[in-house]
């Protein structure tokens, strides 16, 4: 079994491995390059304290110093420091923020498709599943090997795209990490699953790789947006009172609600949760779908 699960497989994997590992190279140097601007950005800083310069004020422009000394540092920043980092690196907002997500989906989809729809198409479920083996070892032996092995994909692209985030978020590109929710941490992990135990159900019940594909983009989405808003609506929230308002680093829900920066773990556990039994249920279903009597 492992030796046929390898040779049907192993192409998805390397492929899989291949463009993990590009982006996570990429997050890498992004975050060092981010790391080493804002390091440079600080040392710039001691030095105009050292000259006597006026600080820049991001929010109003830079101020220029009538000395020389002190225009020939702060030209080294146009604009102050957060407009100069934003246009050096806002581009890695939509292509790791959102970008990861829709990669490890496209991967999971990819991968889950074929699993049972090409078996159909290929009629070679007549052999695989009146063998030796039987259909209920390889359904499960083939899900939870490649099941497991895009969740941990996920995980290492979610704990390498947190690395990215701390150094944009210091920058000022966004406000805390919260809007990296779902594409940090545990998160990618679980929505690689997901996508993956959509297009293996799409595959079992529709019999054609193609179309499974479409079906489970299609799909994604939808879940996505109902379980993200279950998750974060459904969950206790914090509201604002007083004239201070909503703490530093909260996820603003509109209308004085919030969550906190304490929540975020347990958001990220519970989101994880949600996704972990619909991905089981998804599975389930398409084991279902692979009776004899359904595909014959």
């Amino acid at each position: 079994m492992r030796c046929v699960l390898w040779r049907q497989h192993r192409g998805q994997l390397l492929w899989t491995t291949v463009v993990l590992a590009l982006a996570c190279v990429a997050m890498v140097v992004v975050a060092h390059g981010a790391d080493h601007w804002l390091a440079g950005y600080q040392r710039w800083l001691a030095q105009l304290r050292a000259a006597g310069c006026p600080l820049p004020n991001d929010g109003s422009g830079v101020v220029h110093a009538p000395s020389a000394p002190c225009r020939a540092l702060l030209a080294r920043y146009p604009g102050g420091g957060q407009e100069s980092f934003v246009h050096a690196y806002n581009f890695a907002i939509p292509l790791f923020e959102e970008g990861l997500v829709l990669l490890l989906v496209l991967i999971g989809v990819l991968v889950g498709a074929p699993l049972v729809a090409r078996e159909v198409e290929q009629r070679t479920q007549l052999v695989a599943w009146t063998q030796s083996i039987s259909r209920r070892r390889w359904y499960t032996t083939k899900t939870a090997v490649l099941g497991t092995a895009l969740a941990l994909t996920g995980l290492v692209a979610g704990v390498a795209n947190d690395r990215v985030q701390i150094p944009l978020t210091r920058g000022g590109l966004t406000s805390s990490r919260w809007p990296w929710f779902f594409s940090i941490d545990l998160a990618p992990a679980a929505e690689a699953l997901l996508a993956f135990a959509l297009a293996v159900a799409f595959g079992a019940y529709l019999r054609r790789t193609l179309a499974a594909v479409g079906a489970a983009l299609l799909a994604f989405p939808v879940l996505f947006v109902v379980t993200a808003w279950a998750v974060r609506s459904l969950t206790p929230l914090s509201r604002a009172s007083g004239p201070r308002g909503t703490p530093d680093n909260a996820w603003l829900l509109g209308g004085g609600q919030y969550h906190p920066a304490g929540q975020y773990w347990p958001l990220q556990l519970t989101h994880v949760a949600v996704l972990l039994v619909l991905s089981v249920v998804l599975l389930a279903a398409g084991w279902r779908a692979t009776r004899p009597r359904s595909v014959a």
